[in-house]
């Protein structure tokens, strides 16, 4: 949760890094007994935002982004508000295809990345 991105911008300080890339839902966690989420989306980034000045560190924010048949990558929000159609892949099915042998979309995996998890697999 939250404060367990505040424990990995306090490494990442430790090891001289000056700037702290957070993504949605950073460290998120579930409820074993109902699977809602812990903490909401973007609590980890506000947390971290908040405490960057104390810890002398800066937050990078990372836009939840999608891939999107229309339009290619764009962020979560706007392909929600413009109503387009989001392309999904879990990383269940990607372990799956990529033990299958099957094609990898190039919107979800380059192709080179592709070839080397299926080389060193």
């Amino acid at each position: 949760g939250p404060r367990e991105a505040i424990q990995h911008m306090i490494i990442r300080k430790n090891y001289g890094c000056t700037h702290f890339i957070i993504g949605r839902d950073m460290a998120g966690s579930k409820s074993s007994i109902t699977g809602d989420d812990f903490y909401g989306a973007y609590d980890a980034q506000d947390f971290a935002k908040a405490n960057a000045p104390e810890l002398g560190m800066q937050t990078v924010p990372s836009l939840n982004l999608v891939h999107t048949n229309e339009e290619g990558y764009v962020t979560a929000d706007y392909a929600k508000d413009k109503g387009l159609s989001i392309n999904k892949l879990s990383g269940t099915k990607f372990r799956q295809m990529l033990r299958a042998g099957d094609d990898i979309p190039e919107w979800f995996a380059f192709k080179s990345v592709v070839e080397v998890l299926r080389a060193n697999a």
